[in-house]
């Protein structure tokens, strides 16, 4: 017999759980529940009290079932069953001696020429051969006087004589002994020496600058930095700074052209 408790509890589960079962045909009874838990494990029991003995009497009866599986393997299952053929033998193949390459002769090796010691600084003393190239820049523009001057009058400048500069990286070109020095303004030579020109480049690129400014107002077309950059045969920077330096002080503005235009 169970104890008053032990029955309330089943009681108590069957009205809760019981629901769950409505719709099938093994339903659980109350003889049942009560049979499960009288069931009560023996393992541990008999383990302890012989644990070779159980180990024993298992391993006996995991082997029967073995044997009772092994009885009732279908025989069409061993049929499908092929046996894989052993893997073939290495066979050991004698290395090929590899033809003798016939040795490269050695190279020389170069040396980088030195460089040749001067005797002095002074630059006439080179071949005469070689071209005086322009200060200041790496371009051969310095041809001013075969462009023609639209450039407007220095007098234009007023008190913007100060506004025209630039900013460059790099010490200034020394143009104190510049032939062409006498045809620029004090602001010009400063801005000339900044971006490191020569005078005959600076007037070079000073006429190309504004010789282009009358071709856009000809044809109704903004000149913009880009249309600077594209007349001048100088760095593209430089040609924007002096744009920069021309723009700042007014001298693209059309009252300064209007005895050029068509």
């Amino acid at each position: 017999m169970l104890p008053t408790a032990t029955e309330a509890l089943v009681e108590q589960h069957i009205n809760s759980h019981m629901a769950r079962f409505e719709n099938k045909l093994n339903k659980p009874t109350r003889d049942e529940y009560l049979l499960a838990l009288s069931c009560v494990p023996i393992v541990s029991a008999q383990y302890n009290r012989n644990p070779g003995a159980w180990a024993k009497e298992e391993r006996e009866t995991l082997e029967r079932q073995l044997v009772l599986m092994n009885r009732c393997r279908p025989h069409s299952l061993e049929a499908k069953l092929k046996r894989i053929a052993p893997a073939p033998a290495k066979r050991t193949v004698p290395a090929q001696t590899r033809a003798q390459r016939t040795p490269r002769a050695k190279r020389t090796p170069r040396f980088t020429p030195k460089q040749k010691v001067l005797d002095t600084f002074d630059l006439t003393s080179q071949s005469s051969n070689k071209q005086p190239r322009a200060i200041g820049t790496n371009r051969d523009d310095t041809d001013y006087k075969s462009i023609m001057d639209y450039s407007p009058p220095l007098e234009t400048l007023g008190n913007n004589a100060k506004a025209l500069k630039a900013d460059w990286k790099g010490q200034m070109l020394d143009l104190s002994n510049d032939s062409d020095r006498h045809l620029l303004s004090a602001a010009e030579l400063n801005l000339a020496a900044t971006l490191r020109l020569s005078c005959a480049t600076y007037l070079c690129s000073k006429r190309r600058i504004f010789e282009a400014r009358v071709r856009a107002l000809n044809v109704g077309k903004e000149f913009r930095k880009t249309d600077a950059q594209q007349a001048c045969k100088i760095d593209v920077n430089k040609a924007s700074k002096l744009w920069t330096a021309y723009d700042r002080v007014g001298w693209f503005r059309p009252e300064h052209f209007e005895q050029f235009l068509n």
